[in-house]
């Protein structure tokens, strides 16, 4: 994967399917970096040696060992979406262990909630492109109906059909993968959102894909 700086996270099951007995690939827009070292300068580009390629999988297992913050309820609502109950961090590692998980931007942002430039998201189309060639899920979860998915790459992309759930139009396509596979998208809203993420709503729609 040429152009990935922030290598994606893929639980120890993820090929098998895990528990959810499909490959799903979660994928969120982007890491912030608040290291004073890298001088806001941590991704392909500017930073390419600064040691932080493993910045996602650091950050899932700090998850699953525990660490608290903000955060962590990003990691915690969307994987009780995935299966409709309160989890418990048993639960977690079971969950995870069954995901891949990748940021589209390949660097890091310096403040909380912004968005990338332009330069930034085309090279985050040609990472993202190299990792599901690569990882080939069966389905792709995006964190994000406006902007992320508005900058998914058109490249191999397919139109889905129309899916609501309770009135929702859900936003859907199909990317065409170089081994003849189609995989499927869908996008939720980001689970950080305080009030448009109730997991057990969320649920509903994750489900009609599972």
């Amino acid at each position: 994967m040429e152009h990935v700086f922030f290598k994606p996270w893929i639980g120890k099951n993820y090929q098998n399917g895990g528990i959810f007995k499909k490959k799903i690939l979660v994928l969120g827009e982007s890491h912030y970096c608040g290291n004073e070292n890298c001088n806001g300068k941590c991704g392909v580009r500017d930073f390419p040696d600064g040691g932080c390629e493993d910045f996602t999988y650091d950050r899932v297992m700090d998850y699953l060992n525990g660490s608290t913050g903000r955060w962590t309820n990003t990691f915690r609502k969307f994987e009780r979406s995935l299966v409709n109950r309160e989890t418990t961090m048993e639960d977690s590692n079971e969950i995870w262990q069954s995901l891949a998980f990748f940021n589209f931007l390949q660097v890091a942002m310096t403040e909380t909630r912004t968005a990338g430039t332009d330069e930034d998201y085309k090279e985050g189309q040609t990472a993202f492109l190299e990792v599901i060639n690569e990882l080939h899920p069966d389905l792709i979860i995006v964190w994000g109906v406006g902007r992320l998915y508005d900058n998914l790459p058109n490249e191999d992309w397919i139109k889905g059909e129309p899916l609501v759930v309770d009135g929702y139009n859900v936003k859907n396509g199909y990317y065409q993968l170089k081994n003849g596979k189609k995989s499927r998208v869908i996008a939720v809203y980001h689970p950080s959102t305080s009030r448009g993420y109730s997991w057990d709503w969320w649920h509903k729609v994750i489900a009609t894909q599972l």
